[in-house]
């Protein structure tokens, strides 16, 4: 990292990490179309109502693999070996024991969840199966989702890629044949994310060996400061990903309440298509996090600038090409999921135009919050993605009452628009000092004398 150029090894890092996370942002946007074309609209419906439940697999797993990926990527950049096989083993065991409970915790809590959003009936039905799945293999996928994360920080982003690369493609298989095929509903969704995840598994824990990171690995004597030290790292992480399961579950309510069921469906529409810009944006901020985490050990101040800077440029510029196609085109995008159901194209394209219309913004503050959350700034990270509730809730209690279900589709947006600010504030906060010692050495290259040319 140190002996290559920055930009090539940005690149080296942030392609791979890209092109794992967008892939399983497809894979993500393969299930709805196979759910949107086998089951219709309820089967959309059931699947957004059951998803903020199993998405707490996902923001414990993000708990895990982000937090003990930046610290594996401090000791990395400290050139501490030992250090590094404590915070694997440490992190590993971490995600046996979350797993267990987040798998517990789906299965008693599932049915009433459902219910308190409001679904009943075949709805309920359907989405309870997905949930029963999901928490009996919790321990599973949540290691599927940490694991690729850790071997992105021990310096082998190909390989990480390679595994969730092929997770994504068994889970395509799995997803054509149970729900498609054998006609397993949402049930066989939950079980083909299942089967991908224990592949991923797999070769993971292949690469680690590959890299060497298993012959170390030990969680040592100080098993529970380590611990802490990771939570604490990864704690915005987990904190994100509650924020958009719990977003999601006020907008499932008031859809319901100010819409009905084919406003839901459109909304799922438009959560996958959100999915495919999040899973941008993550894998930005994936090729960004161990170098960052790096330079943050090393204490190289001015190359962690850098990056962030490399990181917002991509971020900032992939996310608004992505925002322009989704609102010039809406109805084609819709109809990818909602097949021939004119209706719910219809109300699905106003709603992808007015949902995403900032779509851009949410990928700024994804970046910002995991940036601060890999140089050690957790608090700063926390008061992102704590700042991101609080800022939306007001939006989505004042503007539904007085638009209806337009107001439900634009609390995002103008949340979006107004954290945003912010953010920008925090992030010129801490890199003032490095901004300003970069514009005395520009200037001091411009004063200088050129060199002596020798013809």
């Amino acid at each position: 990292m140190v002996t290559k150029s920055l930009t090539r090894t940005f690149w080296s890092y942030t392609l791979p990490a890209m092109a794992a996370l967008m892939v399983s942002g497809l894979y993500a946007v393969v299930d709805g179309v196979f759910i949107g074309h086998a089951l219709g609209a309820d089967g959309l419906s059931a699947v957004n109502l059951a998803w903020p439940m199993a998405g707490v697999i996902w923001a414990v797993a993000m708990l895990a693999g982000m937090g003990g990926g930046a610290q594996l990527g401090a000791a990395r950049g400290a050139q501490d070996d030992r250090a590094c096989g404590q915070t694997l083993g440490v992190t590993l065991a971490l995600i046996a024991v979350l797993g267990t409970v987040t798998g517990a915790a789906i299965l008693t809590l599932g049915g009433p969840f459902l219910a308190v959003q409001g679904a009943s009936g075949e709805l309920a039905g359907m989405g309870l199966g997905y949930l029963s799945v999901l928490g009996w293999g919790a321990p599973v996928v949540m290691a599927g989702m940490a694991l690729p994360l850790l071997v992105r920080n021990l310096g082998a982003p190909r390989l990480a890629t390679v595994a969730m690369l092929a997770g994504a493609a068994i889970n395509v298989v799995f997803d054509w044949l149970f729900v498609v095929k054998l006609d397993h509903g949402l049930a066989g969704a939950a079980l083909a994310t299942v089967i991908a995840e224990i592949v991923v598994i797999a070769l993971c824990l292949a690469a680690m060996g590959r890299v060497g990171a298993l012959r170390g690995l030990w969680p040592g004597r100080n098993v529970t400061a380590r611990a802490a030290r990771i939570v604490a790292t990864g704690f915005s992480s987990m904190i994100m990903a509650l924020y958009v399961s719990f977003v999601v579950v006020l907008h499932n309510m008031l859809f319901l309440q100010h819409g009905g069921a084919l406003t839901l469906a459109a909304y799922t529409v438009a959560g996958y298509v959100m999915c495919v810009f999040y899973y941008f944006s993550e894998g930005v901020a994936g090729g960004m996090q161990p170098l960052t985490s790096y330079f943050h050990g090393a204490r190289d101040r001015m190359r962690m600038a850098q990056v962030l800077k490399l990181a917002l440029m991509l971020g900032l510029g992939g996310g608004a090409a992505l925002t322009a196609l989704v609102v010039a085109f809406p109805a084609p995008v819709a109809r990818i999921f909602a097949g021939n159901d004119a209706a719910l194209i219809a109300e699905a394209a106003h709603g992808l135009r007015l949902h995403l219309s900032a779509m851009v913004l949410d990928g700024f503050i994804v970046l910002s919050a995991t940036y601060f959350q890999s140089v050690g700034q957790a608090r700063n990270a926390t008061i992102i993605t704590v700042g991101n509730i609080a800022v939306q809730l007001p939006f989505l209690i004042v503007l539904p009452r007085l638009m209806g279900t337009d107001g439900v589709w634009l609390a995002m947006p103008l949340s979006n628009i107004a954290l945003s600010g912010v953010v920008v504030w925090m992030l010129w906060r801490a890199h003032r000092g490095v901004f300003a010692r970069a514009a005395v050495l520009a200037r001091r290259a411009l004063e200088s004398p050129a060199p002596a040319c020798d013809y």
